[in-house]
């Protein structure tokens, strides 16, 4: 299908391959593992209110002690729609929340010479009610706080914003205060979601897809379909305007895993003329927007998903066996050196300071 196929990836230069190199290097799989486990699960804002402000406030502490400007951002909603926590059967149950008050965590390194433009990295930090949620999506939490680390000594020309994003499983509540927050402060020149990304499955058999998807990305399926139906790759799902952005970080995902580890799936919706249409048609792609960067795209801006396609592939998806050993923490590690290039790609990179 025109406009869905899947790009070639750009060449990385040496300077920022030696980058990522030296980022994965710094990556700490056993702090990730540690930060993992220390995050207290379940934790929701409505069923588990407890475990949900001390995550807050490891969150943040984690976050300023890497040296990052950090805050708790509430925010309240009335009569707002979102879906029911029905954990773990995976149905989504519209529902109208009368009063829905949450709190996103966001730390930002300032840039030095255009502060006003910023590249964003998040990923949620509540869970379903009935999950410990390692992979749905703790280890995502866990990527953020070391990509804060790996990245505190770095001068920025921009911005760079790193958001724990609340209610995410209501209905992206959160990720739709936060996208309001920075529409009235920030250009955002693009936003990565890190979205149940640490399963990787060697195993022929291992990866479902959608029905139907082969219609609109036959050069994806046939990869797959090659591979064995193995669920080893990182898939990546992004919007037009985020074409550059999801090129980049694929490319230096490729280099830090191994060739043919990303496979991006452009988001048919935003095709011009057609989009809709075949929205209509596939039904499959409205899996695409399950997301918080969904709330990107809804304001026109650049965003793409991290995610190894969840319940594709990840049979403890919203499950009470969603635990730590469950999680290929070098996967993860590699995702944070390849997110960490794209934004000093993105952000301009100025110079790394000597501890």
């Amino acid at each position: 299908m025109f406009g869905t196929g899947e790009p070639r990836l750009p060449v990385l230069g040496d300077n920022l391959r030696s980058l990522g190199d030296a980022v994965r290097k710094a990556v700490d799989i056993e702090r990730l593992r540690d930060d993992l486990v220390a995050l207290p699960a379940p934790r929701n804002r409505l069923y588990a209110p407890e475990a949900m402000a001390r995550a807050d406030g490891m969150i943040i502490e984690r976050f300023a002690k890497a040296g990052w400007q950090a805050e708790k951002q509430p925010f309240f909603f009335d009569s707002v729609e979102g879906i029911a926590d029905t954990s773990p059967v995976l149905v989504h149950q519209p529902v109208i929340y009368e009063n829905l008050e949450g709190a996103n965590i966001v730390a930002e390194m300032k840039g030095i010479e255009e502060p006003e433009k910023a590249v964003v990295v998040l990923g949620h930090h509540d869970t379903v009610q009935n999950s410990p949620g390692a992979n749905d999506n703790t280890a995502s939490v866990a990527a953020l706080l070391e990509l804060a680390r790996v990245t505190a000594r770095w001068k920025l020309r921009r911005s760079v914003v790193l958001a724990a994003t609340d209610m995410e499983e209501l209905g992206l509540i959160g990720a739709r205060a936060l996208v309001m927050n920075l529409l009235g402060s920030h250009e955002v020149l693009g936003a990565v979601d890190f979205e149940t990304m640490g399963c990787t499955a060697t195993e022929p058999g291992t990866q479902a897809l959608p029905p139907g998807i082969g219609l609109l990305y036959g050069g994806q399926v046939k990869r797959v379909r090659e591979s064995g139906f193995r669920g080893d790759f990182t898939c990546l799902i992004y919007n037009g305007a985020a074409a550059a952005l999801a090129g980049m970080l694929g490319a230096a995902l490729d280099h830090q895993a191994g060739p043919h580890t990303a496979l991006l799936l452009r988001d048919p919706s935003d095709l011009p003329l057609v989009g809709k249409v075949l929205n209509m048609m596939v039904p499959a792609v409205r899996n695409f927007a399950r997301s918080d960067h969904a709330c990107f795209w809804a304001a026109g801006l650049p965003a793409l998903m991290v995610t190894d396609t969840a319940n594709f592939r990840y049979r403890h998806y919203h499950q009470p066996t969603d635990t730590p050993e469950k999680v290929d923490y070098g996967r993860v590690a590699a995702i944070v050196a390849a997110t960490a290039t794209v934004v000093a790609e993105t952000a301009g990179l100025i110079q790394v300071q000597s501890a």
